[in-house]
């Protein structure tokens, strides 16, 4: 029984995995199942919503797309168009005569700041700018909301700014074939800018006691929160510098003010740019007034910002502070970089 055994469960993997048929004698022929092939590319088309999709499959008797937004189809060479943006998963299935079948999986990501490019020169009005939007898609409509909570339909609205602050915005534009971007951006007297503070790598001419991972060291002026602070006794000058990857022309940056003592607040300070760290160029300085505490209307922890006066291309920026408003210590909570 164990000799007749092995050769019968062989010639039943072999009915699994094979088809017969005859040839013209009608002696049955034992054929192995042919798989079908899958591949396809992805091309773009006339928008950055809508898609070719070029079939490149063979030996297949039905196709399946799935394009990763619940949508399908069973065309030869399929087209959709996205309703949104975001990132969508397209399969395409094919199954052979036998029953057979095949996958392939690309991903599509369709990026809003890809879509969309939003910019907010100055008019000839003071501290006031002018929406642009830049697209290759074709904009039908689109839906302005600004920090005050007015709205705009207007594809270019106008919008007058107090300088020195930083104003949330969202757009919602709808293209001629019904897709949607949303868009939060923060606007200014500088245009339109992006916080950049997190891609900088930072160095100080000068620590708290403790080092910079201290309870108020250096670090704090990057945790994005108003709530810590940096203090240390006033050196006499203070450089904080900050180093990108590449280049970046830094258009505004903002300060926060800390918890007490306004008199431990920066008072005169350079921004300055450099390609090798050696050689600095002046950007913006200032010479304040009044320390944040009593600008800010008696109020501590505060954001302060500042458009910077002739913005350039560099890959390092230094904040040179050279005096503070007469106390022996120094203080601040954040410090932000914006592009």
């Amino acid at each position: 029984m164990k000799m007749l055994y092995k050769p019968m469960s062989f010639l039943v993997a072999v009915f699994v995995l094979s088809s017969c048929s005859k040839n013209k004698n009608g002696v049955e022929v034992i054929e192995d199942m042919k798989r079908p092939f899958v591949d396809y590319q992805i091309v773009n088309g006339d928008d950055p919503f809508t898609f070719d999709f070029s079939n490149k499959s063979s030996n297949y008797k039905s196709l399946l797309w799935r394009f990763g937004d619940d949508s399908v189809s069973t065309e030869v060479a399929a087209k959709h168009v996205y309703m949104t943006t975001g990132k969508f998963d397209v399969s395409l299935t094919a199954t052979s005569e036998s029953g057979a079948t095949a996958r392939k999986l690309l991903t599509i990501n369709i990026d809003p700041d890809s879509v969309i490019k939003l910019s907010a020169p100055a008019t000839t009005v003071p501290n006031q700018v002018k929406f642009n939007i830049e697209s290759k898609a074709n904009i039908a409509s689109a839906l302005w909301t600004f920090e005050d909570k007015s709205t705009s339909t207007d594809l270019s609205p106008v919008k007058t700014y107090r300088e020195g602050t930083l104003n949330p915005l969202s757009l919602k534009a709808v293209t001629n074939k019904g897709s949607v971007i949303n868009l939060s951006k923060y606007a200014t007297t500088a245009g339109i800018v992006s916080n950049v503070t997190n891609k900088v790598s930072m160095s100080v001419s000068s620590d708290n006691g403790g080092g910079k991972n201290a309870n108020e060291g250096s670090l704090k002026l990057l945790d994005g929160d108003v709530n810590t602070k940096m203090y240390q006794g006033w050196p006499g000058t203070f450089t904080a510098t900050f180093t990108f990857a590449s280049a970046q022309t830094i258009k505004f940056y903002g300060i926060g003010s800390a918890n007490d003592s306004p008199t431990r607040d920066p008072k005169v300070w350079t921004l300055e740019g450099s390609n090798d760290g050696n050689n600095w160029e002046v950007l913006d300085t200032r010479n304040l007034d009044r320390n944040f505490y009593d600008q800010a209307g008696s109020k501590y922890k505060q954001m302060f910002y500042f458009a910077v006066a002739t913005p350039k291309s560099f890959p390092m920026y230094r904040w040179k502070v050279t005096a503070n408003f007469g106390s022996s210590g120094f203080q601040l909570s954040e410090f932000q970089l914006f592009r």
